[in-house]
């Protein structure tokens, strides 16, 4: 996988969003669905895009399922800070 700019700012775009939606809170599980509406990323992209996140510690799976493939994430405290950073 390719990781470039546009891949990069989808990546924050997820993380920044996930952040609003869980109210920087670690604990709260977000489903998916939730996350990406409105943005158009399809069931690929997606994967490699929380994969991604997850393999920084920035996310963590917690559920597996669903037309998207993943049910619900949670946002670690180490994502927290990353959109603290980046707002």
């Amino acid at each position: 996988m390719l990781i470039g700019g546009d891949f990069n700012t989808r990546a924050k775009q997820l993380l920044i969003r996930l952040g609003e939606l869980s109210e920087q809170d670690s604990g709260k599980k977000i489903p998916v669905e939730d996350l990406v509406e409105g943005l158009e990323i399809d069931r690929t992209e997606l994967k490699n895009l929380l994969e991604y996140l997850e393999n920084k510690e920035l996310i963590e799976i917690a559920s597996i399922g669903g037309p998207l493939l993943y049910g619900h994430i949670k946002i670690s405290e180490k994502g927290i800070l990353k959109v603290l950073k980046l707002k």
